[in-house]
């Protein structure tokens, strides 16, 4: 595979393990192959434990819009958008491609070669012999 995995520091070159904490399908390879349990290496955060302790408490609903205390000073302020500008030139129409989103590589139909199309080809096409 092409990730390279640390286990003792938790880490691997794909990054996703040290972001999401979770392992990541190199560090599932690795575990299964040196037969280290998986969920070990999760962090306790997605333990059934600490979601248990998380919700334990009540959460209460928010009243309706009617019953709220909104405070005087709060009240009179008045809240405007940002000022936005539009900028100059003509706007992109095209989309941004993602990262390792590749683009589509484009040939002449006329000679098959790339970097051109045909209205723009300059290259000679050899004609078939008619017998």
């Amino acid at each position: 595979m092409d990730g390279l995995v640390n286990l003792t520091n938790n880490s691997c070159s794909c990054r996703k393990f040290q972001l999401e904490q979770l392992p990541c399908k190199h560090v599932v390879a690795v575990c299964r192959f040196l037969k280290v349990n998986v969920y070990s290496k999760a962090s306790r955060y997605y333990t059934r434990k600490t979601w248990m302790d998380a919700y334990s408490d009540s959460i209460y609903p928010v009243q309706p819009h009617g019953r709220w205390d909104i405070p005087e000073d709060v009240r009179s302020q008045v809240v405007l958008p940002p000022m936005a500008r539009v900028m100059p030139g003509r706007r992109k129409k095209l989309r941004i491609p993602s990262h390792g989103e590749g683009t589509i590589r484009r040939k002449c139909s006329r000679c098959g070669s790339g970097g051109h199309n045909k209205s723009t080809c300059k290259n000679n096409i050899p004609l078939r012999n008619v017998s």
